[in-house]
């Protein structure tokens, strides 16, 4: 499978939607830290994340108020922007397409779905309560790299990070993390939403499952490495 999509219904008229989406000013009010849009058949786009990431493209199509595509610089990597109006809003769906895709790892996949759930969580936030909640996204980690376990319960370590704070409590790669301060992790995504509500500095204690075994690991939470 060569293509993944995340999508969010926002309570909003689609044309508000839509230029949200397409116009660099709206742009920067919920997704970007800066963005340069020229948006026809051809023009190319300049996206600023914040925490780093960037990317751009060109535009290859263009349906007025239903669908666009940005095809990035090397024409490698494909993203297709979908609105439908619905009973409840405007469905938003952003899809990603690319030969590699299907070569990813799944924590990968799931990084690249959680961080765009979380800015069209913001769309959302920004329509419907005027609550731009950026700040509050990516303040928190510890070190790791992992993915849901195949069991459907925590995730799963596949790596952990030289001399960072997940080394020191002792967390290693096969590790299953069940519980954070005593909440169900069911993914890679509650993992990561629950740690981020936590304050940076503080103590936390992860439930894990080593080799069929439950333990309890101390272990400090450390801001985010690249700030916004």
């Amino acid at each position: 499978m060569n293509k993944i999509k995340r999508e969010i219904v926002v309570n909003a008229p689609l044309t508000q939607v839509w230029d949200a989406l397409t116009k660099s000013e709206h742009l920067n009010r919920w997704y970007t830290k800066s963005a340069e849009i020229d948006f026809r058949v051809g023009g190319r786009g300049y996206l600023n994340h914040g925490w780093g990431a960037t990317s751009e493209g060109v535009y290859t199509e263009i349906d007025e108020m239903k669908r666009f595509v940005l095809q990035s610089s090397d024409g490698d990597f494909t993203t297709i922007t979908s609105l439908e109006k619905v009973e409840t809003g405007t469905l938003v769906s952003i899809e990603y397409h690319a030969s590699f895709i299907g070569e990813m790892s799944q924590d990968t996949k799931e990084n690249m779905l959680f961080g765009t759930g979380q800015f069209l969580e913001n769309l959302k936030s920004v329509f419907e309560s005027g609550t731009d909640i950026r700040s509050t996204l990516w303040k928190a980690w510890i070190g790791i790299t992992h993915t849901s376990d195949e069991s459907g319960r925590g995730t799963r370590v596949i790596k952990v990070k030289e001399g960072t704070v997940a080394q020191e409590a002792g967390i290693r790669p096969g590790d299953i993390i069940v519980e954070i301060d005593g909440e169900e992790i069911v993914g890679y995504e509650s993992f990561e939403r629950i740690l981020n509500k936590k304050t940076v500095n503080c103590h936390v204690t992860f439930t894990i499952v080593r080799n069929s075994e439950k333990m309890n690991l101390n272990c400090i939470v450390d801001a985010y490495p690249v700030p916004y």
